[in-house]
């Protein structure tokens, strides 16, 4: 871990798994960022495909870590344990953070004292290699929606890390379970207008190729309502904590 005197301000944490395509990308996103010191750290989740090469070929721009296969939400907690930073960020590495995206957040959180976490809109965009006959058929939200999801959050660590890690046992909805958790702890978000992420539209996005696991959504949604229950906080209402809205899938 790099020492305290030169920590860095922000980490920024990038979950790859299979992303060689894309994760070049993502990372240079980041790069273009002022925002002032940062760390990268990539945490390949058991690629097969070049995505360490990729990573690797950045040098010591990116801190690059590999694990056997575990999940998105394994892999980011990886990456909060290997982090110095006073403020966390996660961007998947099929996603882009638009020019001064990092910068907004900052600003957010300076300006409201007593924020801990912050959030921004986030754009859709189909990915150029897609066939035309492939967008034709995709669902593509054609405006900026502020969104609760990830890439498009900022954070300061130890609050982070008050709420907890991402639940492991998610292959999705591992965001929408956090978001929903660090609620219940009171922690003090808030969500602005201004676009932050770039979410590419593929053929393998993550709630794509983990079908499969779509009931990790009702799972997560069972355990927030059975936890606020429990402390009587919840009545019949659970919107909050619903996809869609604030918060969004991943």
């Amino acid at each position: 871990m790099p020492n305290e005197a030169v920590a860095p301000l922000v980490s920024v944490i990038i979950p790859c798994y299979n992303a060689q395509a894309y994760l070049a990308q993502a990372i240079e996103s980041v790069l273009h960022q002022e925002a002032g010191m940062l760390e990268i750290i990539v945490v390949d989740d058991g690629s097969t495909d070049g995505s360490a090469r990729v990573a690797r070929g950045f040098g010591a721009a990116v801190r690059y870590e590999h694990q056997s296969n575990a999940g998105i939400a394994a892999a980011r907690n990886r990456g909060v344990e290997l982090s110095a930073g006073r403020y966390l960020a996660f961007l998947d590495a099929d996603d882009l953070w638009p020019e001064g995206s990092l910068v907004l957040r900052l600003e957010m959180l300076r300006a409201h004292p007593g924020t801990a976490c912050v959030f921004g809109a986030v754009e859709e965009f189909v990915s150029p290699e897609l066939e035309q006959d492939t967008r034709s058929r995709t669902c593509l939200t054609h405006h900026a929606q502020p969104a609760r999801l990830a890439g498009s959050m900022l954070i300061e660590r130890d609050a982070f890390l008050r709420v907890g890690f991402f639940d492991p046992r998610l292959r999705v909805g591992e965001t929408l379970d956090w978001v929903a958790r660090a609620g219940d702890t009171g922690l003090a978000m808030r969500t602005g207008e201004a676009v932050v992420l770039r979410r590419r539209i593929h053929r393998d996005n993550t709630v794509t190729r983990e079908k499969a696991r779509q009931s990790d959504y009702l799972r997560a949604l069972r355990a927030t309502l059975a936890r606020r229950r429990a402390g009587g906080a919840l009545g019949a209402d659970a919107s909050d904590v619903l996809p869609g809205r604030e918060t969004g899938t991943d």
